[in-house]
């Protein structure tokens, strides 16, 4: 019997913004990288899964206002209007509400800003997550931003222990990849002839999977280089791909739609 499989996935363009390089992971170098910050869309029989939301709207037209502080570190910040995450799923023939299931990696500035707009979903996140966004240590609290956050108070979240398969068939997996947060996780996708893993901010950029480095930023920096190494395994022992959020080469390498 065939195993089953998700029907599509969709790399949603959202965001672009600069950041040096020793500012994703220990050890880096003071070279510039352009990040894009993508989104996903997964088409599976039970509905339809998005994995991360972006930035939030109002960041397209103000990001200083509505960031903050963090606008400072996140230098040279492109984003358009038509590359928030509702449109983006309009621009492949969705609607918003068709929108079934959200994952979310962690709840950074740039992972959540869109989850306001998907009132009807249910949300998917690893526990320990919520509490700290809501209340970060001092350090990290220019990462997450209130407001991204006081919308979806009354929407339907469910929280996770750890590995889980979203729907008994093993088509995807979140995978608990703490480190950079407390509930850090990644998605595990199985397609027709390959399975890839969305990463969120597990790892970064390429050079991470070499050197298992994580940010100085980080929540918990061993935890993080573990959950590093972990999916570096699920790769090299050949179980999946790995897309990296915020490499610039994975988003130039990969089709942005995969069946």
């Amino acid at each position: 019997m065939a195993m089953a499989t998700a029907g599509k996935l969709i790399a949603l363009e959202s965001a672009t913004f600069t950041m040096k390089e020793k500012h994703l992971m220990m050890g880096g170098s003071d070279e510039l990288i352009d990040i894009p910050v993508p989104t996903f869309l997964i088409e599976h029989a039970k509905g339809l899964v998005l994995f991360d939301t972006g930035c939030a709207p109002e960041v397209a037209t103000d990001p200083e206002g509505y960031w903050g502080p963090a606008a400072k570190f996140l230098r040279n910040i492109r984003y358009r209007k038509d590359q928030v995450v509702d449109q983006q799923v309009r621009l492949h023939g969705y609607q918003p509400a068709d929108v079934k299931y959200v994952v979310v990696s962690h709840l950074h500035l740039d992972h959540s800003g869109g989850m306001k707009l998907f009132p009807n979903a249910q949300f998917l996140v690893m526990k320990g997550e919520l509490p700290y966004a809501y209340w970060p240590d001092r350090r990290a609290r220019n990462g997450f931003i209130l407001n991204d956050l006081l919308p979806t108070r009354g929407f339907d979240w469910k929280e996770l222990d750890g590995d889980t398969d979203l729907f008994g068939d093993g088509t995807l997996m979140m995978l608990k990849t703490a480190g950079h947060t407390p509930g850090e996780c990644s998605l595990k996708v199985r397609l027709k002839d390959f399975s890839i893993v969305l990463t969120g901010d597990t790892v970064h950029i390429r050079p991470q999977m070499r050197t298992l480095a994580a940010m100085d930023s980080d929540y918990d920096v061993a935890e993080a280089s573990a959950s590093i190494k972990r999916l570096g395994e699920i790769e090299a022992r050949g179980e999946a791909k790995l897309w990296i959020s915020h490499a610039p080469e994975d988003w130039a390498s990969y089709t942005h739609v995969m069946e």
